[in-house]
């Protein structure tokens, strides 16, 4: 991609993270939500210029939020790849669901922080076939 121009790398990033089924986010090292894909917008029932500039503490419960800012934390302070795994109700369909989610902290050539890329998947079918083969 290094022939590309920034909006060719836009253009390919923005579509990358719209095709795959899982939930696509980046935050500012604050916590504040930058970019969310569709599927993330369906999930919680907004739109990206509604998710824009808030943080989970405008969408989930505060114990939600907590656990979610706290792996966001250990993400960032480790500087490494991080990844969590969290039971949350669905709000479209009122079930419970879980969640795999993988934390990646983005940093500039220079080494300054720039933000947290989250790639979120729905492994509920994965975990309940394997509670049953116990």
């Amino acid at each position: 991609m290094e022939n590309f121009s920034r909006a060719e790398v836009n253009i390919v990033i923005t579509t990358l993270a719209e095709a795959i089924p899982d939930l696509v986010f980046y935050k500012d090292p604050a916590g504040a939500y930058v970019y969310v894909n569709h599927a993330f917008e369906r999930l919680y029932g907004y739109t990206l210029e509604q998710i824009k500039g808030k943080t989970d503490y405008s969408f989930l419960t505060q114990e939600e939020a907590d656990y979610f800012a706290a792996r966001d934390q250990e993400a960032l302070t480790t500087g490494k790849k991080t990844v969590s795994e969290a039971w949350q109700l669905n709000e479209l369909t009122d079930q419970k669901e879980c969640y795999e989610t993988i934390k990646v902290p983005v940093y500039a050539k220079d080494g300054q922080l720039m933000g947290l890329l989250g790639v979120v998947r729905n492994v509920t079918d994965q975990r309940l076939a394997q509670a049953m083969l116990k």
